[in-house]
């Protein structure tokens, strides 16, 4: 298989920047347009590092209300660098991002207050979850005119029903990756991780995600049970699997586990689909499946933190993000599913080639067997459940 570069497929979306004409205002019919008609991506790469207010592109917005930075707090590897200094360079502004490992990490420093963050991406529950503790700001739509591209089905999710606070960045599935040198025969059900027999087959080369909902959920599932299941006989179940799992495993990762798939340091690992196909495309081996007992599916959602010091730029943005080029960008370089349904058409065939070879594409059969993660009052348990496991 010829495998995917993140450089060659930047030059291939900023070929696309000389055909695709983009209109600032957006929607799926009208692609957003630079005031010089160049397209985002075009007009980011023509060289102006520090650009006056008369040259900037359409999209940049009212250069008065720009920030001179723009601060991004996101997952690791889910951001084209390309995408910001693009952004940067054609808005004069300097975006920078730092890098956190879970929802909850995410949480706890917007509770703790004065992070200083003007965009970040939350997981669907943790949306709910923030907008419950009024740790968001409300988007003005105004300034994001983009967001007519996002596929309707995608809008009104259970977290934020008008999307007040939220806009979908991305969007996959959670499931195992293995290399097929390891397992020949492929993987079929959460055993493979969870049966002791089984997993310490592979003592020292398997890995579990370092996120308590999903471990703890992914648990539940193979001993039958849905991953929100919040009963205290059923959580103390899945604390003593993962505590009998816990020896044989290489660790906890959720940062780099593409990487250490793709090296081979480890043969089977609770995974995320876009992860894996990071994985793959640096090694053939790797491959991806929704467990027979079910995975999960999950939302990305860009968001602005209640006391971000600049929602304006963070909205302009945002709105940059939702351009169908920039869309398609973004997803061939995280090997996610975007929600843009006018970047679609944009991505790199080999985008598409590289999951259904991998098994991450969802089909009608795959998609039966996602469960989305959902909290409640009770929810609670599962950070008990996770200091049990993590502190033995």
């Amino acid at each position: 298989m010829e495998k995917l570069s993140r450089i060659s497929l930047s030059l291939i979306i900023f070929s696309l920047s000389l055909v695709v004409v983009l209109a600032a205002c957006g929607g799926t019919g009208d692609a957003p347009a630079a005031s010089s008609g160049e397209s985002p991506a075009a007009a980011a790469d023509a060289g102006n590092p520090t650009p006056t207010e008369a040259s900037l592109p359409e999209f940049c917005g009212d250069p008065s209300k720009l920030s001179a930075e723009l601060r991004f707090f996101n997952w690791a590897d889910y951001m084209d660098e390309n995408i910001m200094t693009q952004f940067g360079t054609a808005c004069g502004v300097k975006v920078t991002q730092d890098i956190y490992s879970s929802n909850e990490d995410l949480i706890a420093k917007l509770q703790a207050g004065n992070a200083g963050y003007d965009l970040v991406i939350p997981s669907d529950y943790a949306v709910q979850i923030l907008i419950n503790a009024d740790l968001l700001h409300p988007l003005d739509m105004a300034n994001i005119p983009n967001v007519a591209n996002i596929d309707p089905n995608l809008m009104g999710m259970y977290y934020d029903p008008e999307n007040t606070y939220s806009i979908p960045y991305q969007w996959g599935t959670t499931g195992i990756a293995y290399n097929t040198t390891a397992y020949p025969d492929g993987v079929d059900s959460w055993a493979a991780l969870f049966d002791p027999a089984q997993v310490c087959k592979q003592k020292g080369f398997a890995s579990m995600l370092d996120d308590e909902r999903e471990s703890i959920g992914a648990t539940l599932k193979y001993l039958g049970y849905s991953y929100n299941d919040t009963d205290p006989d059923h959580q103390a179940q899945a604390r003593d699997v993962l505590l009998a799992q816990k020896p044989c495993l290489a660790g906890y990762n959720s940062d780099n586990y593409n990487q250490t798939l793709a090296s081979e340091e480890v043969m089977i690992a609770h995974a995320w689909s876009g992860g894996t196909a990071l994985a793959r495309s640096e090694n053939e081996n790797v491959k991806f499946v929704i467990p027979k007992e079910g995975g999960t599916i999950w939302m990305d959602n860009m968001t602005i933190p209640a006391d971000a010091p600049n929602t304006y730029t963070a909205e302009i943005f945002i709105n940059y993000l939702l351009s169908p080029e920039i869309g398609a960008q973004l997803s061939n370089y995280t090997y996610y599913f975007t929600p843009n349904l006018a970047a679609q058409p944009l991505l790199d065939p080999a985008y598409h080639d590289l999951l259904e070879s991998g098994g991450m594409l969802v089909d009608d059969a795959v998609r039966a067997r996602l469960e989305w993660i959902k909290r409640d009052d009770q929810s609670i348990i599962f950070s008990d459940t996770w200091t049990a496991v993590k502190a033995r």
